[in-house]
């Protein structure tokens, strides 16, 4: 197996590895394999790469649809995202969304965004790369929604863990969180005829891209703490 590029870059000129050093090489589709250094060379480094395995982990299929926020908190949901389990995310074009980015100021983007989830997953070890769209229109994103579907609400609401489906079997949950200014009257309307059902995270109003942490993490900790309990941990 030879590396080269961004992968090379990394492991000789940030981690500095040598011949001989051992890494974990992962396919991005849910495999990885255990790899040795063999030799590096001006612009390339081959490994030595055992049988691949596959993922065993349980874990819900988390499609996330996100208002597009403005500059580097856009970026920061995506990688933010991509560490706390997101497997698909959407960006989405609200009413609210600052940034314009239909058609083809979407698609420039979209190349960047998909290099910065590329990153997080290795730096946080998944052994997928979240699935990334491009950037859709509010009435597009409601139509990619799956399993369970909960609406990011700043009012009145249950809290989110009390509408996520049973652990411990094959699940698909669909968040959808809005961008700074929130959703309009119009789009939750939208949204609840879609069947998306408005769930709180608590008294306080949050940014937007505190609300994606805080909304992955409650997701991700109930799943988790649930499986760990059926498995008799």
């Amino acid at each position: 197996m030879v590396l080269r590029g961004g992968v090379f870059h990394y492991l000789t000129h940030v981690l500095r590895l040598k011949p001989g050093a051992r890494v974990t090489v992962l396919d991005g589709e849910g495999r990885q394999a255990q790899a040795q250094i063999q030799s590096v060379r001006a612009d390339e480094i081959e490994l030595l790469a055992e049988e691949p395995t596959r993922a065993t982990q349980v874990w819900p299929r988390i499609v996330l649809l996100c208002g597009i926020l403005k500059g580097e908190k856009q970026d920061f949901v995506l990688q933010k995202a991509t560490e706390l389990g997101a497997s698909r995310i959407v960006p989405v074009q609200c009413e609210h969304s600052v940034p314009k980015l239909l058609g083809e100021r979407g698609a420039n983007k979209r190349s960047r965004w998909t290099e910065i989830v590329r990153h997080a997953a290795q730096q946080c070890r998944r052994m997928d790369v979240p699935e990334l769209d491009g950037v859709m229109a509010f009435s597009e994103a409601l139509a990619c929604a799956e399993g369970r579907r909960l609406l990011l609400f700043e009012g009145k609401a249950p809290p989110v863990r009390v509408k996520l489906p049973p652990t411990g079997q094959a699940a698909s949950i669909t968040l959808l969180v809005g961008p700074e200014g929130g959703f309009t009257k119009e789009e939750i309307a939208q949204a609840e005829a879609a069947g998306f059902a408005p769930v709180s995270l608590g008294p306080f109003v949050l940014r937007a891209e505190t609300a994606v942490v805080a909304a992955l993490s409650v997701v991700g900790y109930a799943w988790w703490e649930g499986a760990s309990d059926d498995a008799g941990c």
